[in-house]
């Protein structure tokens, strides 16, 4: 068997034998009888069929994994804080920066809603672009370049559950956040590169052990990635907004090509007019 990366490594004792999945099973199991709630109802009330709720608490006896969309689930019906439910993995943590203030976040709104305005133009020029382009590089594809330009960023399937698309969400703003490709998450995690990118696309629901794999790499606790309360949200969306930064911050030199394309633009436009019988040819 591979050995774990060292980022992972003292999560791994964790499910040995499938023991955390034995012990999460059994807490969740007690409590459940603890306030008089059926199979039935907790799976009414969480989502989650009742064969895998039936599945989960098995896992108290067999130690068979199960995923983070069932575990989320379960948590949230039953009313439970995940940072008090999931131990932690046993790895270093870091320590959240300070919130943005308010005055920062609204102008970067303020900002970000007046280059909205400008999208559309910004998608014809790259069509025009191509187009005129193309007389020198013959292979450029304009309707690919818009598709790339409007999907780049939207990493989420409307399908997908609330649970898996705010792991998504959170994983790759703290992978961004650290410098890191998803490349080298996936080699710092042990999880393998393709469930990185449908992980971070809420695509994929992952098994308990791959989020504290994660957890561990990222250096946070495991039941950050399905908490729900205000303080969460309010941490998440600051950690989208400061990985939005970086991503362009990473894009400067783009940036500079554009506005010297539109610079050129301008110029030649300017000068078209003066001449009545532009040279043939």
């Amino acid at each position: 068997m591979a050995k774990k990366p060292k980022e992972t490594q003292a999560n791994a004792k964790l499910f040995k034998n499938g023991a955390l999945y034995k012990e999460i099973s059994r807490e969740l199991h007690e409590y459940r009888k603890s306030i008089d709630l059926s199979v039935q109802r907790l799976s009414l009330i969480s989502g989650v069929n009742m064969s895998t709720v039936k599945y989960f608490e098995i896992s108290k006896e067999n130690g068979k994994g199960f995923s983070v969309g069932t575990l989320s689930g379960i948590i949230k019906a039953m009313q439970l804080d995940p940072m008090e439910v999931l131990p932690p993995h046993g790895g270093a943590l870091d320590d959240f920066q300070p919130l943005l203030t308010k005055d920062k976040t609204e102008e970067l709104m303020r900002t970000t809603e007046r280059l909205q305005e400008f999208k559309p133009q910004m998608l014809d020029l790259i069509r025009l672009l191509s187009d005129v382009a193309r007389t020198v590089k013959p292979n450029i594809d304009g309707a690919v370049a818009v598709f790339t330009a409007e999907e780049s960023y939207k990493i989420t399937s409307p399908n997908a559950l609330e649970s898996l698309i705010t792991l998504g969400r959170r994983t790759r703003s703290l992978r961004i956040l650290k410098g890191w490709s998803r490349s080298e998450l996936a080699t710092k995690s042990g999880v393998p590169l393709g469930s990185v990118f449908v992980i971070e696309a809420g695509m994929q629901n992952p098994s308990l052990q791959t989020m504290y794999q994660l957890a561990e790499a990222l250096r946070v606790s495991p039941g950050f990635f399905i908490r729900y309360d205000d303080d969460a949200e309010r941490l998440q969306v600051d950690l989208e907004q400061r990985a939005a930064a970086m991503i362009a911050a990473d894009q400067i030199s783009q940036v500079s090509d554009l506005l010297a394309t539109l610079e050129y633009i301008y110029r030649t436009s300017g000068r078209i007019g003066r001449f009545e019988n532009p040279p043939q040819g």
